[in-house]
């Protein structure tokens, strides 16, 4: 009788290891396994045997199912990483891989709950070049009017109102300090994944306004690698910080709060508008309430305080966190239609990853009868 050859796919070790942040050879001294035999796992030259698989599996921390598992690659759209430049080829394609995962949990969650439709402005579709500051002035004004988000007053919790209207957010299990969050679109939804790096409330909104700005304005990027890293900064990254200030600090409406411009009445204002001192400085600075010199002057205050990293109040103000994910789990599992081990194990994927993706609470929650409905979910 021919003996039955274990399913293997070669594509899944290549994510698990990247999404780990492991090269060949790390991966190949960890698990003491040669680095071409690790190559030829990869390429599906060759299967592993049970013993090092066993072996990869101890390094990486994945599930075996994971191994056999589909998940196909994000192919179609561009991927916009927050710190494009600054972002090394190994973290943002770490963040590629975690965002492929947030997108399978979701799918699976998808079968059992309808997730709140999408509801943005009609999408800019000009060539980059072409955008103007009144064309993203524009952008700002129409979400906060479809998000019901009054015209001239903070936005109370920014994630939260991202995931009513259709963005799923989530974060990522690892922590880069010149990455802090990727975008892109995934079929007819966009995704945003926060890296996990402990900043502040007023980066983390900065950042999701940010990304915001990218899935509005930059609609017909198909790839950022067509782009040099000049047009990057100087144009995609810039239009996208342009909608974030706009978004988050309507120029009207700042202009008419800002009493003072010394950084104590900053302070003040960083507390009412959730924004950074600084990108309220150079807001100021934009919209030509201070000059050259002034905006100078407070910068060099800033940095004297050391306030680049850390400024008052960044210790009061809450972080925000996703929530809609951990919302649709629970409401699977509450109303039993699937056991919590059934479905966690569906996810295919670590239990540090899933923590991240949906929440810590996921492998504590029990269930006692299953039944078979279908859930929608209107309101979050």
């Amino acid at each position: 009788m021919e003996e039955r050859k274990e399913l293997f796919n070669p594509h899944q070790l290549t994510s698990a290891r990247i999404s780990r942040g492991m090269t060949m050879k790390e991966l190949s001294e960890k698990s003491e396994i040669s680095r071409q035999m690790i190559s030829n796992y990869e390429s599906g030259k060759t299967t592993p045997k049970a013993e090092n698989l066993l072996r990869i599996i101890n390094v990486l921390g994945f599930p075996r199912s994971f191994f056999v598992a589909e998940m196909p690659e994000l192919h179609s759209g561009a991927t916009f990483f927050r710190s494009q430049t600054a972002a090394t080829k190994k973290a943002r394609d770490m963040q590629k891989e975690k965002l492929k995962y947030t997108f399978e949990v979701y799918k699976k969650l998808a079968t059992y709950v309808n997730f709140p439709a999408t509801n943005l402005p009609v999408l800019i579709e000009k060539d980059i070049h072409d955008i103007t500051e009144e064309d993203i002035i524009q952008k700002a004004f129409e979400l906060r009017s479809i998000w019901g988000i009054d015209p001239v007053s903070p936005i109370k919790n920014l994630i939260s109102t991202a995931e009513k209207n259709g963005i799923v957010i989530a974060e990522a299990n690892m922590s880069d300090g010149a990455l802090d969050a990727v975008s892109r679109w995934i079929i007819d939804r966009p995704f945003i994944i926060l890296t996990d790096n402990n900043e502040s409330s007023v980066r983390r909104r900065f950042n999701v306004a940010h990304e915001i700005g990218h899935i509005l304005l930059h609609n017909s990027v198909e790839s950022v690698h067509d782009y040099s890293s000049k047009e990057l900064k100087n144009i995609i990254e810039r239009q996208a910080n342009s909608f974030a200030s706009h978004f988050l600090l309507p120029s009207g409406a700042f202009e008419e709060s800002l009493l003072s411009t010394s950084l104590e009445y900053y302070k003040d204002l960083k507390k009412y508008w959730k924004v950074s001192i600084q990108a309220m400085v150079f807001k100021t600075h934009s919209l030509g309430l201070i000059s050259d010199d002034q905006s100078l002057y407070l910068n060099k205050k800033i940095s004297w305080n050391k306030w680049r990293t850390k400024e008052p109040y960044d210790d009061l103000i809450p972080v925000e966190k996703p929530s809609l994910m951990d919302t649709v789990y629970k409401m699977i599992v509450e109303n039993n239609v699937v056991y919590p081990n059934e479905l966690n194990n569906s996810f295919r994927l670590p239990k540090d990853e899933l923590e991240k993706i949906i929440s810590k609470s996921i492998f504590d929650i029990k269930s006692t009868e299953k039944t078979t409905p279908i859930l929608r979910l209107v309101k979050q």
